[in-house]
């Protein structure tokens, strides 16, 4: 192994950083919870200010009901994975040896602020409310799936990695997980289109037959290729947990859509149907932003792995 391999072992996982990045990316989780209880709701509009709310950061508690809860707890979680991230910036400088991994902190950081201005246009303009929500769910997801690289980069796992194999089957798996992860993105995007009244559900439902297509073919080249290697199948196998998981949620959510249409305002089981349909749809995303990360670490094509194992070129 050579110096620069050397080196970028030595700069390596630090595990409280890593505890860290996954805190804050739990906490993120719970914002995204927070975000579909909103919607689910109908109580985006409750609470009339931006940034403010009624006028004050911490609201009185006689405001503090109905749909106000759903709304200002949002914003309340929202600060605090503001703070949370600007944190993960702070400990990135100082924990942390590559450059390029504190300018990913600070691309986070840039994120959750772009993320909190979005959703103050979407008061501020209540007429382009539902265009609006597509931008805001983008830049949420992308948050997120950034948050879950920088756990990854900064994992013990990472770090560790030594062996690189050969990507030289058809279709090769790095580009696979690549155009993967992008459809996921997509398809997210689509739904809370489609939730906020942008467009109707054909978007969403063809998305989710291409997404579903992309996730079983990538993991199952995955799993026939390396399935005795843990550090790529566990990820594959986790893609289709969630994948199953987010079609049965959606299937449910959507018929207790329709059967809600009448209701004076939205009720159980459509709320939480919708809520763990958005989540489980962001740990879809995380889980194949995982797998996409983890063959571009482990994976090279024959040549780059021969260069990569003799040490001529440095791991990421």
């Amino acid at each position: 192994m050579n110096n620069r391999t050397t080196a970028s072992r030595e700069a390596g996982a630090n595990p409280n950083l890593h505890r860290f990045a996954i805190l804050v990316a739990c906490l993120t989780v719970v914002l995204l919870i927070a975000g579909a209880l909103v919607t689910s709701n109908e109580a985006g509009d409750s609470v009339p200010d931006w940034p403010l709310s009624f006028g004050r950061w911490l609201i009185a508690s006689e405001h503090f009901r109905a749909s106000v809860r759903y709304e200002y707890s949002h914003r309340f979680i929202a600060g605090v994975v503001g703070v949370a991230t600007l944190l993960l910036v702070g400990l990135t400088y100082l924990l942390e040896k590559r450059a390029w991994m504190r300018r990913l902190s600070m691309i986070a950081f840039v994120g959750v602020v772009l993320q909190a201005l979005i959703g103050g246009l979407r008061i501020h303009f209540p007429e382009y409310k539902p265009l609006i929500a597509v931008p805001h769910a983008l830049v949420a997801q992308s948050f997120f799936g950034l948050l879950v690289a920088i756990a990854v980069f900064t994992s013990r796992s990472w770090v560790a990695r030594n062996e690189v194999k050969a990507d030289d089957g058809h279709p090769a798996l790095r580009r696979m997980t690549v155009v993967t992860v992008g459809a996921v993105l997509v398809q997210l995007v689509l739904g809370a289109g489609f939730r906020h009244g942008a467009f109707g559900i054909i978007p969403h439902v063809v998305g989710a037959v291409a997404v579903t297509i992309l996730i079983i073919s990538t993991a199952v080249v995955v799993l026939r290729r390396y399935s005795t290697d843990s550090f790529l199948a566990r990820p594959a196998r986790l893609s289709l947990l969630f994948l199953v998981l987010q079609l049965a949620l959606g299937a449910g959510a959507y018929f207790a859509r329709l059967k809600s249409v009448g209701d004076p305002q939205p009720l159980e089981p459509m709320i939480s149907l919708t809520a763990g349909h958005v989540v489980v749809g962001a740990l879809t995303l995380a889980s194949v932003v995982l797998l996409t990360l983890r063959c571009h670490r482990a994976l090279a094509s024959e040549n780059e792995a021969v260069a990569r194992a003799s040490g001529i070129h440095a791991a990421a």
